[in-house]
């Protein structure tokens, strides 16, 4: 609303409302605005900029846990690893073959994501021990994670077992192994990470702040500390930490080693506590900056007021000068300039009015243009014409003659139906032809097909006499048939059957070609004739192009229906006029 009113305005209005905007309401507002609300301001920021590192510190761990939980998903849907670990062996040799290919997969695991060990926990009987990475199942039942880990019912299991000191901690993160196509467990992968291997490479983002951060469990151990000064012996948790588990984030002021200090958390996925810790001290050295702008901005508003009023004038007389030098470029041939429409005032009718101008201009001349361009474009289209099917003519009888020399009748026969399905497309540059040759031109397709997949493809055709006579513009079967060929039969190897069939209906030639293929959802069926690039395979006109080309030619009277089921194979069905065609389509 206000800009709306600020473009209607004329000049003098807006200056006046600009000396008071920019001169004394902002001397007057400005410097009570930043002393009144500087503490709470730098609050904000500090706890906002906490939020944000404790965010990406979490992402940090969590990409590095998701990180090992991948490789257990990894190894767990290793073919070889389950092979090994299930099949039936009868032989010593069978066992020690196996064993080395799954100690193979777990050192190449081991050589590029930290490990301490990597066991797998086996049902199988058959398969003995290694002592070190395949082990019995019973052995874990006297460990004491193995109980916890039964009564878990998510997809990865952790547990930390910790010194009697509370030094760094060992975490352990097992998966159970699953059939899943019986759904019966075979076995778990138990992994031994180190505490270093997943913070040592995490620095602390706030140490220029004098702060740090904490990693807590879920009972309140520390499991990495990047403050300067523990409060607190080892890994147990400071007392003023005991607010982080009474909710899952947020944030709360605590004295940390005698110092007032801001304290922001969040949980991960695994229950553990992130927490960054900065001294408010720290926080509010921006406030002494803070005032020391507040003086410096109020100038600077006085100052800034003072100019804006001389660069409004000037700003106007470059308008102007722009709008004259926009000119002279047009008249110098540079057509289609536009300039910026700054506003409504009175300079702007005359900058929307030059656009217009030189944007009709510029397309009155590229019209003509494209029309002359169309000219020269449709000659050399009638000059390939004439010298490229006689080129390929040529070249195929030459292909022919030698496939005969060496008494090659495939390739012979092959050679002939490309020639006739070229000669047919072609067809002397006109594009309507009998219908018997739009016939012998998909009959040369499917012989190229049945040359290339012998066997695969029958087809029955069921074709009238009375309509070899009738008119059809060419190329508007071939497409349908190859969109039938490259899809319907993707599920049965390229094996199927195609029926093409045509009769009279009241001086209507009707053709119907359909598939016993795999068919079509009706989603599938709305994207193939709503999709401008059709079917473009090798070049050839699309299903959508052979709609577009019979409502072209023979308007609204011919139709192109398409039947299809997901399992039951795709009808298309087309309606074509003999009577007469449509003279304004031809056109």
């Amino acid at each position: 609303m206000i800009a709306g009113y600020w473009k209607r305005i004329r000049l003098l209005q807006k200056l006046i409302i600009m000396v008071i905007l920019f001169l004394i309401i902002p001397v007057l507002l400005i410097g009570y605005y930043l002393f009144s609300t500087s503490l709470s301001l730098a609050q904000k920021e500090g706890r906002e900029m906490l939020e944000e590192v404790v965010y990406q510190l979490n992402e940090n761990i969590e990409y590095r846990i998701v990180g090992y939980q991948n490789i257990l998903m990894q190894l767990s849907l290793d073919s070889g690893i389950t092979t090994t670990l299930t099949q039936s062996y009868s032989s010593l040799e069978e066992e020690v073959m196996g064993l080395q290919q799954l100690n193979a997969a777990v050192n190449r695991v081991r050589s590029y994501f930290p490990m301490k060990s990597i066991q797998f926990y086996k049902t199988n009987p058959t398969l003995h021990e290694d002592g070190g990475t395949v082990l019995n199942l019973q052995r874990a039942e006297k460990e004491a994670w193995y109980s916890p880990m039964l009564d878990n019912d998510q997809s990865f299991y952790w547990y930390f077992n910790w010194k009697d000191d509370y030094s760094e901690p060992t975490l352990y993160i097992s998966k159970w192994l699953v059939d899943y196509l019986s759904n019966e467990k075979y076995g778990f992968i138990h992994a031994e990470v180190s505490n270093r291997a997943l913070f040592d490479q995490i620095s602390n983002p706030l140490a220029l702040k004098k702060g740090g951060f904490i990693v807590l469990d879920n009972k309140g151990r520390v499991l990495a500390n990047f403050v300067n000064k523990q409060d607190g012996d080892g890994n147990a948790r400071p007392d003023y930490l005991a607010k982080v588990y009474e909710s899952s984030k947020g944030w709360y002021w605590a004295t940390v080693n005698g110092s007032k200090s801001l304290v922001v958390f969040e949980t991960n996925r695994l229950d553990w506590k992130v927490v960054t810790i900065v001294s408010q001290q720290e926080i509010w050295q921006k406030l002494q900056l803070v005032k020391k702008a507040a003086v410096t901005v109020s100038i600077l508003f006085v100052v800034l007021t003072v100019g804006v009023l001389t660069g409004f004038g000037i700003r106007t007389t470059n308008r102007l000068n722009s709008l004259i030098r926009s000119m002279r470029r047009v008249r110098s041939g540079d057509l289609g300039l536009t300039i910026k429409v700054h506003s409504k005032d009175e300079l702007a009718d005359l900058e929307e009015e030059f656009n217009a101008m030189s944007l009709r201009l510029e397309q009155s001349l590229g019209e003509i243009a494209e029309a002359r361009s169309r000219v020269e474009i449709e000659k050399l289209n009638l000059l390939q014409a004439q010298i490229n099917p006689h080129f390929l003519y040529n070249t195929l009888a030459l292909v022919k003659s030698m496939a005969m020399d060496v008494g090659s009748s495939e390739i012979s026969s092959t050679v002939d139906a490309l020639a006739k399905f070229f000669r047919l497309a072609l067809n002397r540059g006109t594009d309507i032809l009998p219908f018997s040759d739009e016939m012998d031109h998909v009959k040369a397709y499917l012989e190229i097909h049945k040359s290339r997949y012998p066997g695969r493809i029958t087809v029955q055709f069921d074709v009238d006499e009375e309509t070899y006579s009738c008119s059809i513009i060419k190329i508007t079967l071939q497409p349908i048939v190859e969109n039938a060929l490259l899809h319907a039969f993707v599920h049965t190897g390229g094996r199927g059957c195609l029926t093409i069939a045509a009769s009279m209906r009241q001086d209507r030639l009707c053709i119907t070609i359909a598939d016993n293929g795999s068919g079509m959802s009706e989603e599938q069926l709305h994207r193939l004739l709503e999709n401008a690039q059709g079917d473009r395979v090798g070049g050839g006109f699309g299903v959508y192009n052979v709609n577009e080309r019979l409502k072209r030619y023979y308007g609204p009277n011919s139709q192109m229906l398409i039947q299809s089921k997901p399992g039951e194979g795709t009808i298309v069905q087309l309606v074509i006029p003999q009577n007469q065609m449509s003279n304004q389509a031809i056109s």
